[in-house]
């Protein structure tokens, strides 16, 4: 019999054993513990601050649009502009949608859709149309730009205008 009343050496070694896969464990459960704790502060940063980011992007498509909205209800820059020398596209003259104007934005846009995003300095994209079609030398035109489908991030933006001797509203979305 050997000491402290242990039979044999498979015994001892059998306890030794035991006690290695016991701290094997709980290191496993240390690590577990704090990958988790990571994964669940990872988590909550993110949810507090999403909502703020994309109320911000909101806010600065709302700005856009509507800097956006007020140059395109403006008589633009130069007053007789061209697709060769615009600076600023307005489709207004005399508080009045000038119809030549609106047909070279039209063209415009259709050449150089890039282009008329540069022009109004804006990453997002644009749609604009009247609420009713516009009559342009191609037959009757819905609107001016890309249309939206199901954006999920659309703003609207109304003005109030004169199209053909009639009061309209004009209608400018900008989105994502």
């Amino acid at each position: 019999m050997l000491e402290n009343g242990i039979e044999d050496k498979q015994t001892i070694f059998d306890m030794e054993k035991k006690r290695k896969r016991a701290q094997a464990w709980g290191i496993d459960l240390a690590v577990a513990l704090i990958i988790f704790t990571v994964g669940i502060l990872i988590f909550f940063f993110y949810t507090v601050n999403r909502p703020a980011e994309a109320r911000e992007n909101l806010d600065y498509m709302f700005y856009d649009g509507n800097l956006i909205a007020d140059s395109l209800m403006s008589e633009g820059s130069p007053l007789d502009w061209d697709s060769s020398n615009v600076v600023t596209v307005g489709i207004l003259s005399e508080n009045k949608i000038n119809e030549t104007k609106l047909e070279q934005f039209y063209n415009l846009s259709i050449q150089d859709y890039s282009r008329t995003k540069q022009l109004f300095n804006t990453r997002f994209d644009y749609y604009f149309f009247l609420s009713g079609n516009m009559s342009l030398y191609v037959g009757e035109v819905e609107g001016i730009g890309y249309s939206p489908l199901n954006e999920n991030n659309l703003v609207k933006i109304t003005r109030f205008t004169i199209y053909k001797d009639k009061p309209t509203t004009a209608y400018f979305y900008i989105w994502e």
